[in-house]
């Protein structure tokens, strides 16, 4: 489990700094809080009696935010605003309660796949489908579960071998009554697929009737096809960097090829991000060119997180890594943090001091309680490299707090870190 772990974390990281080039997205927004029917949104339809016979009171694909779409490895949750495509009971069932269905006998038996509407990857080749999803059915696909169904003749059929059960994590124990974890799901689309004016995807649900159900039923959101191709531009060299009151990003490319322009990209959290700013690029150009762009609108303590969006002249686009910087401040801080990376079951740290110093840094999980207890370090003026040892740290979130212990100064430093400790 850990080494496909792995290998899926490597291939994220491909699509992501590599030649991807994302083609077609579907976030299922629909501004819908509940009860919108899946067939009155852009083009989907619903097939009826796929696989089995429906009942009289079957359950019903909805779209709409009765189930949030959640960013993954979050767990289900009620409308905040982000709509998916999900599977719910019938209006005389209670309707649209988000990913839960009815399963009381006979007449709740379901067999409908919800179809997208016609997609074209003409000129497209080495295609990836990606969505995020939670479905929790039968282990052996046998009873109540979900299925991604494909089509590469415009829905006229859906073979078999294109035919692949869902099944996500579960929050908490997976008895048939908790939430789902929602989690992403990749696959390489075979070589019919390419250069198609006409394919298709559908998500088949069924449930059997037999009065015997699981919760939750499923959902899908923000669905992308990705192109894994030579880049129009070879992104090098983004760095984040401290420069007075603002943040600034400089970065390079090198043999930029009908690129149209950069979108700077920002977030606080690091999962929801937000342009800021665009930089055309030069076009067709051949050897290194130097970018810069300067964020002014930040404030003290805030760790920022920046990505680049690469867009083509065609309107596909891949995304740069991740850098992360502290907002506010400037160079008269006594003590500034300048990045820092997980990596390797260590947070590395890069700390700026305006004059040598004592400090001690412990690390909190999200209810405060120490997991590290406090460790000292001498830093010397100027930059200072750090490795924090959080190998006995389980993956979550935690809060470093980097506080100065020298007391020679009546106001000490603080620095508040937020970070992620991954699997690997």
């Amino acid at each position: 489990m850990k080494l496909r772990l792995l290998l899926f974390m490597l291939f994220i990281l491909f699509l992501n700094e590599s030649g991807a080039q994302t083609f077609y997205t579907e976030n299922f927004n629909n501004g819908c809080t509940a009860n919108c029917l899946a067939t009155s949104y852009a083009g989907w339809t619903v097939t009826d009696n796929v696989g089995g016979t429906t009942g009289s009171a079957p359950n019903n694909w909805f779209i709409s935010c009765a189930e949030e779409g959640v960013a993954p490895p979050g767990c289900g949750s009620s409308c905040v605003g982000d709509a998916c495509l999900h599977i719910g009971a019938n209006a005389g069932a209670g309707g649209d309660q988000g990913s839960t269905y009815n399963e009381t006998g006979a007449v709740n038996a379901t067999y409908r796949r919800a179809v997208s509407p016609s997609i074209s990857t003409v000129g497209r080749t080495n295609i990836v489908l990606q969505f995020d999803f939670i479905a929790y059915g039968s282990a052996s696909c046998s009873e109540d579960r979900a299925q991604l169904h494909l089509s590469d003749n415009n829905g006229a059929s859906w073979p078999v071998a294109y035919q692949f059960c869902l099944s996500s994590l579960c929050c908490g124990a997976c008895n048939g009554y908790s939430q789902g974890q929602w989690t992403t799901y990749s696959y390489t689309l075979p070589a019919s697929f390419n250069n198609n004016a006409g394919i298709r995807i559908g998500f088949h649900w069924r449930n059997n009737g037999n009065g015997s159900g699981t919760d939750p039923s499923v959902a899908i959101d923000d669905i992308r096809l990705t192109q894994i191709s030579p880049l129009p531009v070879t992104l090098v060299d983004l760095m984040a960097e401290k420069h007075g009151n603002m943040n600034r990003l400089n970065w390079k490319s090198v043999q930029e090829q009908q690129f149209s322009h950069f979108e700077i990209e920002r977030s606080e959290d690091g999962i929801q991000f937000s342009k800021i700013g665009m930089m055309a690029g030069k076009g067709t150009a051949l050897g290194k060119i130097s970018y810069s762009f300067e964020d002014k609108q930040i404030s003290p303590s805030v760790i920022y997180y920046y990505r680049l969006k690469l867009v083509d002249k065609d309107a596909s686009f891949s995304y740069s890594r991740i850098v992360t910087l502290e907002g506010g401040g400037g160079s008269n801080d006594p003590l500034q943090l300048v990045k820092h990376l997980v990596y390797n079951h260590q947070l590395k740290l890069e700390l700026a001091a305006n004059r040598a110093t004592s400090v001690r840094m412990s690390v909190y999980d999200s209810k405060g309680k120490t997991v590290i207890p406090a460790v000292a370090y001498n830093l010397k003026s100027g930059s200072n490299f750090v490795d924090l040892d959080i190998s006995g740290l389980s993956q979550a979130m935690y809060f470093l707090k980097v506080e100065g212990t020298d007391h020679s100064s009546t106001n000490d430093p603080v620095i508040t870190l937020k970070f992620v400790k991954s699997e690997y």
